[in-house]
């Protein structure tokens, strides 16, 4: 029952929103409704998953475990922007370059991680696979747009070479839209999946 009562609810909510779709602009309200609702539960569920965090560190430097001062600048930083974003409002300027400070660096530094990991499994693949039409197409293109990305062939302002350079950049664009595509279809199919009770009811 415990399973059984989510699914009801998922699978409810998931019609009511497709029926008020396809009889737009009637269903127009209705879906409002439904999607504020979303928002207010999705917002409730944030608040509850920080506070859990919050107490989960604050736990940790209470009993001085390993790690404890990580926990400890975890904490402060995260009350010290509540307070001042709660004091100064946050489309204060002070407030977001504040939280700019914070944020940028933690980016630079998950950019240059993702960069190492990719680079790692790009030498696994040249590794198991040897040299093959996939790993040389692979390689070639990442020489390509590395040299693009320093900006050197730009600076030279040739009419045709910037043409060039203009359809290759716009070729990454073309695969992205494709991966969207394949996870628009996917998690469509997940949905159904859900809406005809063939996931998340368990073995009960």
């Amino acid at each position: 029952m415990k399973r059984l009562l989510p699914l009801i609810v998922g699978v409810l909510s998931g019609l009511v929103v497709l029926a008020a779709m396809f009889f737009a602009p009637q269903g127009g309200n209705i879906l409002g409704v439904v999607l504020n609702w979303v928002i207010v539960v999705a917002a409730v569920a944030l608040l509850v998953a920080i506070a859990s965090l919050a107490i989960t560190h604050i736990r940790f430097i209470a009993k001085g475990k390993k790690g404890f001062l990580l926990s400890l600048v975890l904490v402060v930083s995260f009350f010290a922007t509540l307070v001042f974003g709660l004091l100064r409002g946050v489309e204060d300027p002070v407030f977001l370059k504040w939280v700019g400070a914070i944020v940028r660096p933690i980016e630079t530094a998950l950019l240059g991680l993702v960069a190492l990991v990719m680079m790692s499994a790009a030498m696994k693949i040249f590794r198991e696979r040897g040299w093959s039409a996939l790993t040389v197409s692979f390689g070639i293109s990442a020489i390509i747009f590395l040299i693009l990305g320093l900006g050197f062939l730009q600076n030279l302002n040739l009419p045709i070479l910037n043409e060039v350079i203009g359809f290759v950049e716009v070729l990454p664009m073309i695969g992205a839209r494709g991966l969207l595509i394949g996870i628009g279809i996917g998690l469509l199919m997940m949905a159904f999946r859900v809406l005809f009770g063939m996931e998340g009811s368990g073995n009960d």
